[in-house]
């Protein structure tokens, strides 16, 4: 693909931009299907995506009986973070919920990472935690809301998306000796195969056919471009930039989808959400700056 480490950084730019895209897409989804149904078709079409890919980049499929396994826990997150992600998209704004789950996950992912003590935090990294939380506090607005306003605003759900993506991240840093990409594929593969037989009702699929073509476009998006193409796109800046410069380019998401939000449905966000996000933001700047290299883009 790109090999140069000044094409691959413009190029890494990308992958915020659809993140961020990948929630006004969430959006108009939910306007059309179910999470049932949006979790069938993102595994579905991630999967059927991604098997040409790997043979085209002559990635093996081959899988150790502990990764499979992985795979299978990692399937159940993942499908715990598309649904959630989906319901908050529902009820919720879009660029406050994609902000904040983006600040969110690797929050979440170093206060387990503490547990797990993988990680001994300094004084900097607890006064950056302690930054970030009350910064998700003002995106929250928590101090004027009670539980009820936070699940029919769709926050709750956000905050689950995060939480399970999170523990996503954190299983499959176990993983060893598999390509990202066969990850993927397995993980999707899984994920159909468990939410198929547990939640989807077939009679959807006659529904399909009188979808428009703004179902279509989002769903490929979501999916395809949003979930392999991105996947490989980050990967590749992994490899070429380095794991650190690729991991501070998540830290464009929130503005992003902020932005796009405004954009797609006028959304505004008050100051205190504002300031809530830049200080999250300054916090992933410290966190990112820690060990957390083994978090996987499957968004």
């Amino acid at each position: 693909m790109f090999q140069s480490e000044k094409s691959m950084t413009l190029i890494m730019l990308l992958v915020p931009f659809v993140w961020a895209l990948s929630g006004v897409s969430a959006k108009y989804l939910s306007f059309y299907i179910s999470e049932d149904e949006v979790v069938v078709y993102r595994f579905f079409l991630s999967a059927l995506s991604t098997l040409p890919l790997l043979l085209w980049m002559k990635i093996p499929l081959k899988i150790s009986l502990k990764n499979f396994v992985i795979c299978i826990l990692l399937a159940f997150f993942l499908i715990g973070n598309y649904r959630t992600y989906f319901m908050g998209m529902q009820r919720g704004a879009v660029g406050l919920g994609a902000a904040l789950v983006t600040v969110l996950i690797p929050i979440f992912v170093y206060i387990m990472m503490i547990f797990s003590k993988k990680s001994k935090p300094i004084l900097k990294d607890w006064l950056a935690l302690s930054i970030g939380v009350i910064g998700v506090a003002l995106m929250l607005n928590l101090e004027q809301l009670n539980l009820e306003r936070l699940v029919t605003g769709g926050n709750i759900y956000f905050v689950l998306a995060a939480l399970t993506y999170a523990m996503f991240t954190v299983a499959a840093s176990y993983m060893r000796n598999i390509h990202v990409l066969t990850i993927n594929f397995y993980v999707c593969l899984i994920g159909l195969l468990i939410d198929w037989n547990l939640s989807y009702d077939s009679n959807h699929l006659f529904t399909l056919g009188s979808m428009d073509y703004i179902f279509w476009v989002n769903i490929l998006f979501v999916s395809v471009i949003a979930g392999t193409a991105i996947t490989a796109v980050y990967y590749s800046g992994l490899r070429i930039i380095g794991s650190k410069k690729s991991s501070a380019f998540s830290i464009l998401t929130p503005f992003f989808a902020i932005a796009l939000g405004a954009i797609f449905f006028g959304e505004m966000i008050t100051i205190k959400n504002a300031i809530g996000i830049l200080m999250a933001v300054m916090a992933l700047f410290v966190l990112n700056d820690l060990k957390i290299r083994n978090m996987i883009p499957f968004r």
